[in-house]
């Protein structure tokens, strides 16, 4: 895998024969091979997550298809720019689980097939859906806004409704195993800013874990893999500089 860091919670991930985009909204792309399947994931319709121009690729590269969570469709700026997304759209809600053949990219409700793709949904604590992609041999987890967003402030009511929210959905991937992970770092949490992805590391397991969502703050990425919380799964956290660096990953 090839994975390039766009910006914000957008990556790029190149495998053989495609290409997956992740919550794509500003900054720059790569040049893509024109004989691969591009497919963009948008977990969410915040503006920081999904920008509709993405559709502009569909005018120029046949091999593109579009997959939105649910809530996309219901968003104004989807709904005036792009009405039903056309048929190179799929749309899917939380806990869901749908097997797409990246040939054709036809929806199967079955396994089998060379080039089949499994995609399962976890509900997000904010707006949308994570991702759970199985394809070519990898299995790929995009957390989209699933996190635990606890606010330094809040009332224990609160704190303890977003820490349970977040806890169920961690519990359902229990023990799995995943070859790259995108998980939130959010310096805006202040002392908080590390819950989630230390949750995530001790009840998952990864290769390696590219946190997002960390609003330019890189520093925010060492401060976190020096800390006392990752000394046991540190060198699984990578370190992001500068947008548009690429890693080439096993």
């Amino acid at each position: 895998m090839k994975i390039t860091y766009i910006h914000h919670s957008c990556f790029v991930v190149e495998l053989d024969d495609c290409i997956l985009i992740f919550d794509y909204y500003k900054g720059e792309l790569p040049a893509f091979d024109p004989d691969k399947r591009i497919i963009f994931f948008v977990s969410h319709s915040h503006g920081d997550h999904f920008n509709p121009n993405i559709y502009k690729y569909a005018e120029t590269c046949p091999h593109v298809i579009y997959v939105l969570s649910g809530d996309v469709r219901r968003s104004l700026s989807f709904a005036v720019r792009i009405g039903n997304g056309g048929q190179n759209t799929v749309f899917v809600d939380e806990n869901k689980k749908i097997y797409m053949n990246v040939d054709n990219h036809g929806i199967l409700y079955r396994e089998g097939g060379p080039r089949e793709m499994m995609i399962e949904t976890l509900k997000s604590t904010d707006e949308g859906v994570a991702f759970i992609i199985e394809y070519a041999g990898k299995t790929i987890y995009f957390a989209g806004d699933l996190h635990w967003w606890s606010w330094m402030g809040e009332s224990e009511a609160d704190a303890e409704r977003r820490e349970a929210e977040y806890k169920l959905e961690m519990e359902k991937i229990r023990g799995r195993h995943f070859d790259a992970a995108f998980v939130v770092l959010d310096p805006r949490q202040e002392e908080h800013y590390w819950w989630g992805m230390n949750t995530f590391m001790t009840t998952a397991d990864a290769d390696v874990v590219f946190p997002m969502h960390f609003w330019k703050d890189y520093k925010l990425i060492e401060k976190f893999k020096n800390g006392e919380s990752a000394k046991e799964y540190k060198d699984k956290i990578v370190s992001i500089t500068h947008e548009g660096q690429v890693f080439d990953i096993e």
